[in-house]
């Protein structure tokens, strides 16, 4: 059961903090939106004695805000609120612009059937119950834009840096040092919230990035980091005049932005499940379930129709299941740690995708594995692209549907209700995203037909 945030811990912040004005507390949606709402101060104290209300529809939200009602959850249950309380741990100051504003996430009571924290909450205890603990953490990649007329979205570098897709400055610092401020505000904000961040490079796009979160023993928790890190670029981006994207493919000649999850398994005796001459046969079976399920689980790695751009040759992103040691091209990569640092990357999200959801598929092709005793089979050297692989994913968004809504793996690990819920918001998400003309329509078909 999570701790809650009490009225005197309530009381304590508000006597430590005094410039804040305004508390946003909030959830996070099926796609990993955060939702809540903006209190004053002055009614902290009372949300810490009696929690706060949040309505049903919060978990059939689309991307755009709009709930969707072909998921039968709407109008057929009157959409009644569910009560919620601050979760402890999570009320912090935020250090921009005066620190006016503070931030707590919300923990909901519910059956927590469509809430994606409660969803990963299931397959760390089920792990749990076989006397396994999962250690995770995540890694994401971004871009900095300038921010448009009225704060839009636009897709152009900071002042100064190269739009040329070809002058990939990777591991370079010219964008690092350039951006430094900005930079240096993002720590500062993760520092707040005591998110364990690591390093941060410069990827190959332009005014690209990835920041890198350390390992938790606690994987909803570490879901959460990547999250609130989410939030953390945003608001420094804002604050420096910018904005940040995690969408997958900005740009259909720029590199794809990433999650990447490092995940392992402890035992009771607290060692590395996964350690052995290299992996333990533990570890095998959790990368046969990974290869088994991969493809039943592509709705959730790749939740929106540009995240199914991000999925093309020559691009560190794998489009087979395939596993190897210390190898960038297979999408199920063993880093070179040994002992205590053995571990899996799962490199196949988007960095649009949902952490929790990413990391509660992950444990549950891992729990598929073991309780099966799924092969793994030979793994990859070199190039996994040039090799055959059993199956490949269903990179297209319309068959990736296909395959999780008759996936019973999916529906027996998350439930039939979430099972349905999500399959049902995303199709007529994606329905809603292909009826629309584009430019590109009339550039390549109107004058020719």
């Amino acid at each position: 059961m999570s701790a809650h945030l009490t009225a005197d811990e309530a009381e304590d912040f508000l006597a430590n903090n005094p410039s804040v004005q305004w508390i946003d507390i909030f959830t996070f949606d099926l796609n990993g939106i955060p939702r809540g709402k903006r209190y004053r101060r002055d009614g902290l104290v009372k949300l810490a004695k009696d929690g706060l209300v949040m309505p049903s529809s919060a978990f059939i939200i689309d991307p755009r805000g709009n709930s969707v009602g072909e998921t039968g959850r709407l109008w057929e249950t009157g959409d009644p609120d569910v009560p919620a309380r601050i979760l402890s741990g999570t009320l912090v100051s935020i250090p921009l612009d005066g620190a006016t504003h503070a931030q707590a996430v919300m923990d909901l009571e519910t059956d927590g059937e469509m809430d994606a924290r409660a969803v990963l909450a299931r397959q760390v205890a089920r792990l749990t119950a076989q006397g396994l603990t999962p250690v995770a953490a995540v890694e994401l990649e971004f871009y900095v834009t300038r921010a448009g007329k009225d704060g839009a979205f636009t897709l152009e570098p900071p002042a100064g840096m190269t739009t040329d897709p070809d002058a990939a400055g990777t591991y370079d610092f010219a964008d690092l040092d350039a951006l430094q401020p900005f930079i240096d505000d993002i720590y500062r904000v993760a520092a707040a919230q005591a998110l364990p961040v690591d390093g941060i490079i410069q990827e190959s796009g332009p005014a690209q990035f990835e920041i890198n979160l350390k390992h938790r023993d606690d994987a909803v928790r570490a879901a959460l980091d990547g999250l609130l890190l989410k939030r953390a670029v945003k608001a420094a981006a804002r604050a420096h005049g910018l904005n940040a994207t995690f969408m997958a493919k900005p740009h259909h000649e720029w590199c794809g932005s990433g999650m990447h999850i490092h995940l392992s398994l402890l035992d009771g005796a607290g060692a590395n499940a996964f350690a052995g001459s290299p992996i333990s046969p533990l570890f095998r079976h959790a990368i046969g379930g990974l290869r088994e399920t991969m493809a039943d689980f592509m709705a959730i790695w790749a939740q929106g129709a540009n995240s199914y751009r991000r999925y093309v040759a020559k691009s560190y992103v794998s489009c087979a299941p395939h596993w190897g040691f210390n190898n960038r091209t297979v999408a199920l990569r063993i880093p070179a740690g040994k002992g205590p640092a053995t571990r899996i990357e799962h490199r196949v999200a988007g960095a649009d995708a949902n952490p929790y959801l990413v990391i509660a598929a992950i444990l549950a092709g891992i729990a598929h594995g073991i309780a099966t005793g799924a092969d793994p089979g030979p793994h990859a050297e070199g190039d996994a692209e040039e090799i055959d692989a059993p199956a490949t994913l269903p990179t297209a968004w319309v068959n990736a549907l296909e395959v999780f809504k008759a996936s019973a793996v999916v529906r027996d690990a998350f439930g039939p209700g979430f099972h349905d819920v999500y399959a049902r918001l995303k199709e007529t998400e994606r329905a809603s995203f292909e009826r629309i003309v584009t430019p590109l329509d009339h550039l390549w078909y109107a004058l020719v037909s």
